[in-house]
């Protein structure tokens, strides 16, 4: 049987072709179609983190939001401890530092992401803090392995935005050298034009990025276009997309995106295209009441934190506007005083903020 280090994964050309043979497949939501390419990754590294990282991964995507499901959350640690030990297993040999010090640092930053989503703020910095010498050193490899462009990006813009969105963390943050937004952002997308492994999320926390902190939804259009092309089975890709066009003003060209994107079932999905059809019937349609309704059925479902509250305090700055239209001015600033305690996305927040001064 082959050794767990036989080779290495990142230099093995066949090895990583079904590396990416799986991770089309997750992304593209064909769960079952990960399994082939896989079973040749572990009948050729039967000992390597790659194995619980793609189970991590896939279970991760299958799962969204994953802190609905207590199971599924158990079963995701479970695989990321897995594959922290046999990573560090694989980084007893130094010739495979490089590849090793890449999976330790992002099971550690996978478990910090869960403990942010599950709104436990202080533990997501004490397990940064576990992952931040794997991340310094990947400061340095990235000129070695491209797949580091994207936890040096994500760390440079996060360093900086995250105790903005979160100031109870400021005081932990002295821990941690400073970063770089702008810095952060150029080296995502070289994740996403170089990467194999991070290529793919690259793309997305680009979208995330842009649209929540940057306001520049025209910026990420084209991460948002490529990955709905190449993932058409994706409906959080979809779905981004489809906020994309709407943030940038082009209404129709949406239009048949939100058809797409109303087939799903999913409370996520659903909150969704209720907000984006509320966007375009105030927008284009000028149909006031029909927009209310739709704003008024997101609130009627209960926020999700990681990607529908902000969707929730788009609704209220949509109903404060539509109030503002109709001349009811103290229900309009009630209306956004209740999008200001709720957004995280600049845009909502500028707005908000514009209209209570």
């Amino acid at each position: 049987m082959a050794g767990p280090v036989q080779a290495q994964l990142y230099t093995d050309t066949e090895g990583r072709q079904w590396v990416q043979q799986a991770l089309d497949q997750l992304y593209n939501f064909r769960f079952e179609a990960v399994a082939a390419p896989q079973a040749r990754l572990l009948q050729k590294y039967p000992q390597h983190p790659v194995g619980p990282m793609l189970e991590a991964l896939t279970l991760y995507w299958q799962h969204q939001p994953l802190t609905a499901s207590a199971a599924a959350m158990q079963r995701y640690r479970r695989l990321l401890a897995e594959c922290i030990r046999r990573a560090e297993t694989l980084d007893k040999t130094p010739a495979y530092h490089t590849e090793a010090t890449f999976f330790l640092l992002a099971s550690h930053s996978y478990l910090a992401a869960l403990e942010a989503d599950l709104g436990e703020y202080t533990r997501a910095v004490s397990e940064a803090r576990r992952t931040y010498k794997y991340l310094k050193e990947g400061f340095v490899l990235k000129d070695r392995n491209p797949e580091f462009f994207f936890s040096t990006g994500l760390y440079n813009y996060y360093r900086e935005q995250y105790p903005e969105d979160r100031p109870i963390v400021k005081p932990f943050m002295i821990f941690f050298d400073a970063g770089n937004r702008q810095l952060g952002l150029r080296q995502m997308e070289q994740a996403w034009q170089q990467g194999t492994f991070t290529r793919t999320e690259a793309g997305f926390y680009l979208i995330y990025v842009l649209l929540k902190h940057e306001d520049a939804p025209l910026r990420a259009l084209p991460y948002a276009t490529a990955l709905t092309a190449r993932y058409p089975g994706n409906p959080f890709f979809l779905m981004k997309h489809a906020e994309c066009l709407l943030l940038a003003g082009r209404y129709e060209e949406a239009v048949p995106l939100l058809m797409r994107l109303n087939a799903y079932q999913h409370p996520i999905f659903k909150t969704a295209h209720a907000l984006f059809s509320g966007l375009k019937l105030e927008k284009i349609d000028h149909s006031d009441t029909a927009a209310a309704q739709q704003y008024r059925a997101v609130l009627a479902r209960q926020p999700d934190a990681r990607y529908t509250a902000d969707y929730h305090a788009m609704a209220w700055a949509g109903l404060a506007r539509l109030a503002d239209r109709a001349g009811k001015k103290a229900e309009a600033r009630d209306f956004y005083a209740r999008a200001r305690r709720m957004a995280e996305y600049k845009r909502t927040l500028d707005e908000a903020r514009r209209y209570l001064r």
